[in-house]
């Protein structure tokens, strides 16, 4: 009988994952490149990427650990005896940083832990300079030089953001505390930061200027997460039992865990990387789920966009430079920023254009796409999980036996107690809605498609017909039906053999919710 695969679902530490014998996708190759290149590395990627194991990983090469790297590439490529190094691993994460000492104690400890191993220089009271001389000593009583690796060096100020005093206190503390490897060159060996995004004001990237970030480098696109190659060569048995599980081939197999899991770009180069916890769970698992969305979200992604005055449509296909991206900072204004660096966009494609490259936006894959608009779901409409599932239960049976008069009317009951945009007296706080209702019932839906004559607010696509909805704000469906016929909003869709509905929908903002509607048959 074949041995049980294990897999290191949650389990950020390389020396526990050898050690009981998981599967580990061997990513040493990078680690080797680093060393040998240069110094001074940063590296950005969603939650649940793999960052946290990556840092561990090079704790264990810079410890000497090498019987934990048998067989793997290091081990081939660095032949030579391996040196012990003194390792100071600040792992940030773990801890709630809205507590206004919740920075002080962290580090705090580190450095009482640090100086338990090294030595302490005398009576040094603040943070930065503690950490300077605990540098200093554990080089002076190793002679050894340093290896600085620092995890999730965002956090405190991340976890801070709606308290704008604290952010500032935390930026102030860590400017000071990560300027300190700058004047301590001569006893580093190797410096790794990882964080969810860049953070401008914290100035590590101006403080430390060799410092090299590798988080859209091609050369480290599959540094952390997992490549269609990886997947193959390190999990057939995982693939095997899941399509067994399913009465699916292989390749049908390969087929779904792409469409859910497989999509994320960090480069121009286009390197298809999968998410590793939501492929590791779902081949564990032996069943395809939304893990991305139970393993928590971003309040402030979704807080940001109530402010958002453009259809949500118009997230998937964004357009920015290279540049906004590589400097922009996580907590600032650019919503494309934080988007891409919480994960819920990637790049989708490179457009070299006569001002330089472009980058296309979009949602990595279905289980992404589906966790965003069920997030939206629950944070603006205040139901609970299961009354909301029956909602969109009873929705998508309105479409799918072709009762659009039914799914309105659905909807209008739910926005009639229900408001959760900032700016209500608009048609795309409606529009939105009704699109992010879509999405959940499973619906093709397309906003503000461009035509020769105009744009439509809203193609619907259900398996028996497609819908074509007009919104009017304050004056009538019958204007609206007007709008559609006169402007031939239905030519885009004659072609592909479906019934087509058009829908004019009055909204009143006295009610602010659907005040009225009619429904045409484009007979």
């Amino acid at each position: 009988m074949a041995a049980e695969v294990k897999y290191p679902i949650g389990d950020q530490s390389f020396g526990e994952i050898i050690r009981n014998e998981c599967v580990y996708v061997d990513k040493t190759a990078y680690i080797h490149k680093m060393v040998a290149e240069g110094k001074y590395y940063f590296l950005s990627r969603p939650r649940r990427f793999g960052k946290s194991l990556l840092v561990s990983t090079l704790e264990e090469y810079f410890r000497g650990n090498r019987e934990l790297f048998r067989g793997l590439a290091i081990d081939r490529l660095e032949p030579e005896e391996w040196r012990s190094r003194p390792v100071l691993h600040l792992d940030l994460n773990g801890k709630d940083y809205t507590n206004p000492s919740a920075l002080y104690e962290q580090l705090e400890m580190h450095l009482d832990n640090w100086e338990a191993t090294y030595g302490r220089n005398g009576n040094v009271p603040s943070v930065d300079n503690r950490f300077r001389e605990v540098i200093k000593s554990a080089y002076v009583k190793t002679g050894c030089r340093v290896a600085v690796l620092i995890d999730e060096y965002d956090k405190p100020v991340v976890d801070a953001q709606d308290n704008e005093q604290l952010v500032e206190k935390y930026r102030n503390i860590l400017r000071g505390f990560y300027g300190v490897m700058k004047s301590c060159s001569d006893y580093l060996k190797f410096v790794f930061l990882t964080g969810v995004g860049k953070l401008g004001q914290v100035n590590i990237f101006s403080g430390l200027n060799n410092l090299r970030d590798l988080s859209m480098n091609p050369e480290y696109s599959a540094i952390c997460g997992i490549t269609t190659d990886e997947l193959i060569n390190n999990f057939q048995t995982g693939i095997r039992e899941l399509g067994r599980s399913k009465g699916w081939s292989a390749e049908q197999t390969l087929q779904a865990l792409k469409h859910n899991y497989d999509g994320y770009h960090f480069a121009e180069d286009m390197t298809d990387v999968y998410n590793p916890f939501s492929l590791l769970n779902a081949l564990a698992d032996k069943k395809l789920s939304n893990y991305w969305y139970q393993s928590g979200a971003s309040k402030r992604l979704y807080d940001r966009l109530k402010d958002w005055d453009s259809p949500l449509r118009d997230l998937e296909g964004t357009m920015v430079s290279p540049r906004v991206l590589e400097t922009g900072d996580v907590l600032g204004n650019d919503l494309e920023v934080l988007f891409y660096y919480t994960g819920y966009l990637t790049i989708k494609q490179v457009i070299d254009s006569f001002d330089g490259q472009l980058l296309v936006l979009g949602y990595p894959n279905q289980e992404v796409r589906d966790s965003f608009f069920e997030g939206l779901a629950r944070e603006w409409t205040r139901m609970s999980e299961n009354k909301r599932h029956i909602w969109v239960s009873g929705l998508r049976r309105s479409i799918q036996e072709g009762e659009i008069n039914r799914f309105l009317t659905m909807i209008q009951e739910f926005m009639a107690g229900n408001s959760y945009r900032t700016n209500p007296d608009t048609e795309i706080h409606y529009q939105d809605l009704i699109y992010i209702i879509s999405r959940l019932v499973g619906l093709n839906v397309d906003v503000e498609r461009a035509t020769s004559d105009g744009r439509i607010d809203m193609m619907l696509d259900g398996p028996k017909a497609i819908y074509i909805i007009e919104f009017k704000l304050d004056k009538s469906p019958e204007e609206a039906l007007r709008q559609i016929d006169e402007k031939h909003y239905d030519r885009p869709y004659l072609s592909l053999g479906k019934p087509i509905v058009k829908v004019g929908v009055n909204i009143s903002t006295a009610t602010r919710t659907l005040d009225s509607w009619l429904i045409k048959d484009n007979a």
